[in-house]
């Protein structure tokens, strides 16, 4: 099977720690692959309150999950600090991708990498929504920069 090439951030915005907890490992003793999911999930979360949102309302609108995907590189073991660094790139008209690198710092490794598709919604019209421009700005891109031609229909 063909492996998947998930492109670094172009940008870093945000950074947490989080230790492995005793009920995220599974039966082979490291870091279950649903828990990781889940730490990421809370990196994402984390990376928008960072920036004084919530997931619910960035300028008004909220915040979708179109695809998760993870390249899983290394294992993590019990109480295991996990360096999570949380970059965004590849805007397009709707959305854009949020990427994750963990890292393993006391094994020197990188645990996995990740990226998530999000599109911008306007939950009262039940409606894709564009890119606020002040979202944009606020991440230090401009209107221009890193649009790429994903159409939505």
């Amino acid at each position: 099977m063909p492996r998947l090439n998930i492109p670094d951030s172009e940008k870093t915005f945000f950074r947490m720690e989080r230790k492995v907890g005793l009920s995220e490992v599974n039966y082979a003793k490291h870091l279950d692959s649903v828990s990781m999911v889940k730490i990421l999930h809370e990196a994402r979360l984390q990376f928008l309150a960072s920036l004084g949102f919530t997931e619910s309302n960035i300028y008004g609108l909220g915040l979708v999950v179109t695809d998760l995907t993870i390249d899983y590189r290394s294992e993590s073991f019990a109480n295991d600090l996990l360096v999570i660094d949380v970059g965004a790139s590849l805007f397009n008209r709707y959305g854009f991708d949020i990427g994750l690198k963990v890292s393993n710092e006391a094994l020197d490794s990188v645990v996995c990498v990740g990226k998530f598709g999000v599109v911008f919604f306007d939950f009262d019209r039940h409606k894709i929504a564009r890119v606020p421009a002040a979202f944009k700005t606020l991440l230090g891109y401009s209107q221009t920069e890193n649009i790429n031609s994903v159409q939505v229909a």
